[in-house]
């Protein structure tokens, strides 16, 4: 991805209480560098692959305890807000500017899951290691976040390969899943890049992380589902 389609995953927020030691695991885990300055003005920390910022530790606080906020690009945060709330959502956060001309907003959807919408003339980079490449929403009406997202970001959908299981995409653009949260409370999942996935589970065990779903193959590639030192969950997904 070279370009910004409405809908597509374009950034990702980590709440966490030790940026310390986030750093430290994602580091070994994602290969990121860091620097001080963000990209909006609560985030503590921004990410870099490749040295371009790619996701931030230090979100607005709209989740507790740590987690991932995903967020999707819009072409104009404040209508979205307007539109999403008439769709069942709330806005939890903003809109506000971030420090390079555009504006956000943190909300719940009307699956019950936070999400993050971003209005920016920055393009989305393509899928490579480090950088975020797909999302997968627990969500605990399938079929309301279906409405829900077709309505605010015009995304269609196709059947995935799991029963139950729904495909997301912008244009012809696959971009996200959306499933079932069953007993776990509705979210967004962040999925990031990585060569060698196998190394990227290693990696997070070695650093302090869990595996919560292990490493199996995908429409979109070889993929887990891991938990850094706090808790937070995302996933990675082995790109070539």
């Amino acid at each position: 991805m070279t370009d910004r389609p409405p809908g597509a995953p374009c950034w990702a927020e980590l709440d966490v209480g030790e940026p310390d030691a986030a750093r430290a695991f994602y580091a070994a885990v994602l290969g990121w560098t860091y620097t001080g300055h963000g990209v909006a003005p609560h985030h503590r920390t921004s990410a870099l692959a490749d040295g371009r910022p790619v996701a931030a530790l230090g979100s607005p606080g709209a989740t507790t305890p740590p987690a991932w906020t995903l967020y999707l690009a819009v072409d104009d945060v404040d209508a979205a807000a307007e539109h999403l709330e008439e769709l069942g959502g709330e806005v939890l956060h903003g809109p506000e500017d971030d420090d390079a001309g555009g504006r956000l907003l943190v909300a719940i959807d009307a699956g019950a899951a936070v999400v993050g919408l971003w209005e920016s003339d920055d393009d989305v980079p393509a899928p490579s290691p480090g950088r975020l490449c797909w999302a997968e929403a627990a969500s605990a009406e399938p079929g309301t976040t279906r409405t829900f997202y077709r309505e605010l970001l015009g995304w269609g959908f196709t059947d995935g390969a799991d029963v139950g299981h729904l495909v997301a995409s912008t244009g012809d653009r696959p971009v996200a899943g959306i499933g079932i949260a069953g007993d776990a409370l509705p979210h967004w999942l962040p999925f990031f890049a990585a060569t060698d996935v196998d190394a990227a589970v290693e990696a997070a065990r070695g650093a302090g992380g869990e595996v919560v779903t292990p490493v199996a193959p995908g429409p979109r590639g070889r993929h887990a589902t891991l938990a850094d030192p706090a808790g937070a969950h995302f996933g990675v997904i082995e790109v070539g």
